[in-house]
């Protein structure tokens, strides 16, 4: 592919004009999902980065489940009736909101932590906070090895909060940074970062900016979607604005939606290599375009100090 080829196919890729660019667009990810699941070889050493690579699964199947969403639906009935083809983008919303917490999670355990005692810290809280979810089926416990699970669950809790409180990290904060750790436990959340002695409680919101986020079109990209993910009225009202007959903006509403769908799968995909280095080797045995096109909505959305590679200069 020359540089004019090149540069004619990005631009398609980026602007995603039609849903059939979409779809080439989500098989760039399978393609790179799925060869890094097959050909990821390294042994992990701890359960922590076993669990990270099962993150990396889980959005492969994500995508393939948002790419069958996207076709739409049909629907003919008993009668003769039928509704033409049309796609949901309250169910592309939703999807895009979870990979959003995903990617989001990922950054905070596995990216932000610059220091042993910092990762070990959030990635137990994040375990905890699972735990703690779990534990309040205990009153519709009826099998002896449920039960026995809940109880081994609850010492593993407590294990876990011994770990923390035994770092370092947490013995040099003060009573009161302490406190907000406690105080996440409780609240069954992780979502906190500590820097210099300080523990700062996180929100969902405030994510994109702790993963490097700079474009100020993405501030509030939770909300967005949050709309559409809840049975608001907000939510009932625009999905009927949706299919207006002469006027169905439900197309470009899916795209805009899986645009950013795209973009949080490039930030993934630049946070792994960050945790798995020797995963670059496989990313850049995929061919040009494809890389650019990945790293080209990170680094749009980041900055070029989190790019992946420099393929992107091809483009001149």
């Amino acid at each position: 592919m020359n540089q004019e080829e090149l540069r004619k196919e990005y631009l398609r890729l980026i602007n995603l004009e039609t849903i059939k660019d979409s779809f080439d667009l989500m098989d760039i990810y399978l393609n790179y999902f799925f060869l890094v699941i097959r050909k990821q070889k390294k042994l992990t050493e701890s359960v922590a980065l076993s669990e990270a690579k099962i993150v990396n699964q889980m959005i492969f199947t994500k995508i393939a489940h948002m790419k069958e969403m996207a076709k739409g639906i049909e629907y003919l009935a008993n009668d003769g009736a039928t509704l033409n083809k049309i796609i949901d983008p309250t169910l592309i919303a939703s999807n895009t909101r979870n990979l959003y917490e995903t990617i989001s999670m990922f950054n905070l355990i596995y990216i932000k932590p610059d220091t042993e005692d910092g990762k070990k810290i959030l990635y137990n809280l994040w375990v905890i906070a699972g735990l703690k979810y779990r534990q309040r089926f205990e009153n519709v416990i009826t099998k002896d090895e449920n039960r026995e699970k809940f109880e081994k669950e609850k010492e593993e809790i407590k294990s876990l909060i011994n770990e923390i409180e035994n770092t370092k990290l947490y013995s040099n904060l003060n009573p009161k940074e302490q406190k907000k750790i406690k105080q996440k436990i409780r609240e069954k959340d992780y979502k906190i970062k500590i820097e210099n002695n300080k523990v700062t409680p996180l929100s969902w919101q405030a994510s994109s900016t702790e993963m490097g986020f700079k474009m100020d079109s993405l501030n509030n990209i939770y909300t967005y979607f949050s709309l559409y993910s809840h049975p608001s009225n907000v939510s009932v009202f625009q999905f009927a604005d949706m299919f207006n007959k002469g006027n169905e903006s439900f197309i470009n509403a899916t795209n805009f939606n899986l645009n950013t769908f795209f973009i949080f799968l490039s930030v993934f995909v630049a946070d792994y290599i960050k945790l798995f280095p020797e995963v670059l080797e496989i990313y850049e045995n995929l061919p040009q375009i494809d890389q650019i096109i990945i790293n080209s909505n990170n680094r749009l959305v980041r900055g070029s100090e989190y790019s992946i590679n420099n393929e992107y200069k091809a483009l001149g």
